[in-house]
């Protein structure tokens, strides 16, 4: 028999055997009852197995001051440790244990590179030990380093939390007695703890309530206290405030910190406290939550209505943001989502609309007819005699955010701006006002950034400048919105694409909105919507065929939402029609956007200054 029957003999007999057996080798012996129990068994021992050759590892790393110069060394054995995590991550001995090594390495790392990034991680770690794993016999130990790291970077307030936690959850621990020694040296005094029945209980009164005792107490000191929270599960996992932004005046100031999950939001304020030298404050408490390493602690503003803004890990799963009050009358506080950020708006006592220097230009009464709202009613600005004096002019998206793209490679952000620039220039021209773009090159720009530059500027009026898309090619038209609750589904569908988020997200803005929405400002950016859209319309039908009008709608916009003026988002064209994608290419057509925009904005304009005169 030659070598080739050999071989193919020996694969039709295995073949059959699998076959008519299920495997190519005899069944194990099992017990009844055992399976189960086995296989646990074995998934165990293979993960004590890769744990320890990930152990095997460090030891050698840390025992060789060659290997431990290098940073490559240091993420090879962190991605063992990683690997074993990953493949046996509800393993109650396991995971903790390779969660908690990687952790050390990270701080090993950390002494080596004096990267604040590798600290953070050594931190995030081990709270995700002891959030995942608290009754460990590591949880203890991780709280413990976590508290030392915060004292070698010099936040003693957040090691202090940490330390007093351990004698609070691990009375008993390995590491209760370190606390302890830690927390007298550092002169802090030792108070009993409740028990966690007790803790239970008071969780329970809460949830009906909505406030702790502890908040209760904290409110006697304080004037008001409010809380607000994210919808979501109750399980919320923990948060990473990651920085702190604002854009000031001397009559307003936005702060916007961004989170990288929802936290609940609880309010306060501080009365002075002369001993200390501190002004009034005003506090948020966002749980639950760590504060990211390398947050500045301390931001300077200044500007004779906040003096600064202050972030501290207040407790273990509490970050406090503070605002140095100086002449604030009113403060704002929202939050948005798709990244979550906490918007808080501070403002002065003498942020207020400029009132008329020079009188009105008289109009011709035909207008007349024309200048009442809804039933024959002013509205509060036409009473006022709204004087229009600063535009802001927003070309949505820019930079890394393209906006929608047609199927040509038309991207939204290049033709928005384009027609933003024209429509400035117009305005300049035409109404002799003061026009402030929020963009003038291809830059990402925050929605959050947008209205607080109107807000910071007093602008009289926010047009933000879009082009709409949809799934199906042959929808076109033009249509102007106003900040409210969508009463559509069309309405629901642009609003999610221009906010980048989700249907769903928008419906949970109900309860935001029905703080932000003021009845006078609702009704003048709905009759500035209209003006514009029918103004729009009838501009780009005197020279192109085909033009649609689909009317002024209303939306949650996260562009508009803060904004203390009449404002609007008008989509020009759909740049998923292929006829309409070729027009927004077009510098004329730009321009008669641009046109059509502004006799809406006169016309605005000129009925207002007309019900102020009469």
């Amino acid at each position: 028999m030659n070598t080739f029957s050999i071989k193919k003999a020996l694969i039709i007999f295995l073949s059959l055997l699998f076959l008519f057996t299920g495997s190519v080798f005899p069944p194990a012996r099992i017990l009844p009852g055992d399976t189960g129990l086995a296989y646990a068994k074995t998934r165990s021992r293979s993960a004590e197995i890769e744990y320890q050759q990930a152990k095997e590892a460090y030891r050698r790393l840390a025992a060789s001051a060659r290997l431990r110069k290098y940073r490559k060394n240091w993420i090879s054995v962190i991605n063992k440790f990683r690997k074993v995590y990953l493949a046996h991550p509800d393993d109650p001995e396991i995971a903790p244990k390779a969660l908690f090594m990687m952790a050390r390495c990270y701080s090993g790392l950390y002494g080596y590179s004096r990267r604040m990034s590798d600290i953070q991680e050594a931190i995030e770690r081990y709270q995700v030990l002891v959030e995942r794993f608290p009754n460990n016999r590591l949880a203890d130990d991780a709280l413990y380093e976590i508290g030392q790291i915060y004292k070698m970077t010099g936040r003693p307030s957040s090691a202090i939390a940490a330390w007093k936690r351990i004698l609070r959850d691990y009375p008993n621990g390995s590491h209760a007695r370190l606390a302890k020694e830690r927390l007298a040296r550092m002169g802090v005094k030792i108070t009993a703890f409740p028990s966690k029945k007790k803790k239970s209980k008071t969780k329970a009164k809460t949830n009906k309530k909505g406030t702790t005792k502890k908040v209760a107490a904290k409110t006697k000191k304080s004037s008001s206290k409010k809380t607000t929270k994210s919808k979501g599960k109750t399980t919320q996992k923990v948060a990473i405030i990651k920085d702190i932004r604002y854009w000031s005046d001397t009559d307003y100031t936005r702060v916007v910190i961004n989170s990288s999950r929802p936290v609940s939001i609880k309010q306060g304020e501080l009365p002075a406290d002369k001993k200390r030298g501190l002004p009034k404050r005003f506090y948020l408490d966002l749980s639950p939550a760590y504060k990211k390493i390398g947050l500045p602690e301390y931001i300077k503003i200044d500007n004779g209505l906040l003096r600064s803004v202050r972030a501290a890990q207040f407790q273990p799963r509490t970050v406090r943001v503070v605002f140095d009050l100086a002449k604030t009358e009113k403060i704002k506080v929202f939050y948005l989502r798709d990244p979550f950020r906490v918007v808080t708006d501070a403002f002065g006592a003498h942020y207020a609309k400029k009132k008329c220097a020079v009188k009105p230009k008289k109009v011709a009464t035909t207008h007349k007819k024309k200048s009442g709202t809804h039933k024959g009613k002013l509205s509060l600005a036409q009473q006022l005699g709204l004087c229009v004096r600063t535009i802001v002019v927003d070309p949505g998206h820019g930079g890394r955010d393209p906006g929608a793209r047609g199927r040509g490679g038309t991207r939204e952000k290049d033709v928005v701006l384009q027609i933003a620039k024209r429509l400035a220039k117009i305005l300049k021209k035409e109404l002799h006002c003061r026009v402030i773009m929020t963009r003038r090159s291809d830059r990402y720009l925050p929605l959050t950034q947008r209205t607080a530059i109107a807000n910071a500027n007093k602008a009289d009026l926010f047009i933000s400048i879009h082009a709409n898309a949809a799934p199906t090619r042959r929808l076109r038209g033009i249509e102007t919105y106003f900040l409210n609750f969508a009463l559509d589904e069309d309405a629901m569908r642009v609003a999610a694409r221009e906010n980048a988020t989700s249907e769903k997200r928008i419906g949970e803005l109900k309860s935001i909105l029905n703080d932000i929405l003021k009845n006078s400002k609702v009704n003048e950016s709905s009759r500035l919507a209209r003006k514009v859209q029918y103004n729009l319309v009838r501009t780009l039908k005197k020279r192109y065929k085909g033009i649609r009008n689909l009317g002024v709608k209303q939306a949650p916009f996260f562009v508009l939402i803060g904004a203390r003026m009449p404002s609007i988002l008008v989509e020009t064209s759909f740049i998923s029609n292929p006829t309409e994608e070729r027009r927004l290419r077009s510098p004329s057509y730009q321009e008669a956007l641009a046109r059509g925009i502004a006799k809406g904005v006169l016309e605005y304009i000129r009925e207002t200054q007309l019900a102020y005169k009469n």
